[in-house]
């Protein structure tokens, strides 16, 4: 049987939960072909440096593809640090997702003092990944400036 309070709770959760009209949906889609559908998430996207934006994208396959411990997956998730000018990008963090969107793989977050380190990488020409994240960045240049918050190495604010 469910309480009063808790019939007031779910009717709050169902109002708060719909997006308000004027509002834009916060995964957009950036890439599709027959083998892959891109999604960016607008609204975790933010300015972390000068030049530099903090995203994540759903990488949606039509087939699994498969880890070198044969484990399959068909969402790969991760958050980047992208550079526009030229496209460049260092991968901080994946998640891999199988059947059902039970997690495969999580690589966690790379280390901050480890991602100073890291080398930016351009996709390679003519690729998914090229096309997907030059519109990122096509979006990212039409995009209100939200700036990040300073994370220590272990995570927390």
């Amino acid at each position: 049987m469910v309480s009063k309070a808790g019939l007031v709770m779910i009717a709050a959760a169902s109002v708060f939960a719909l997006p308000s009209a004027g509002a834009q949906a916060a995964w957009r889609q950036v890439y599709a072909d027959r083998e892959v559908r891109v999604l960016f998430d607008t609204a975790s996207a933010t300015l972390s440096s000068p030049g530099v934006w903090t995203t994540v994208t759903s990488w949606d396959y039509t087939r699994p593809r498969f880890l070198e411990n044969k484990k399959s997956y068909t969402r790969l998730v991760e958050r980047v640090h992208i550079r526009c000018s030229p496209v460049r990008v260092k991968r901080v963090r994946s998640t891999v997702y199988g059947a059902n969107n039970a997690i495969v793989r999580d690589e966690g977050e790379v280390d901050i003092r480890d991602q100073a380190a890291m080398a930016w990488d351009q996709p390679r020409r003519a690729t998914a990944a090229a096309s997907a994240f030059n519109s990122v960045c096509n979006v990212l240049a039409r995009k209100p400036v939200k700036k990040a918050t300073t994370r220590t190495s272990s995570g927390t604010r």
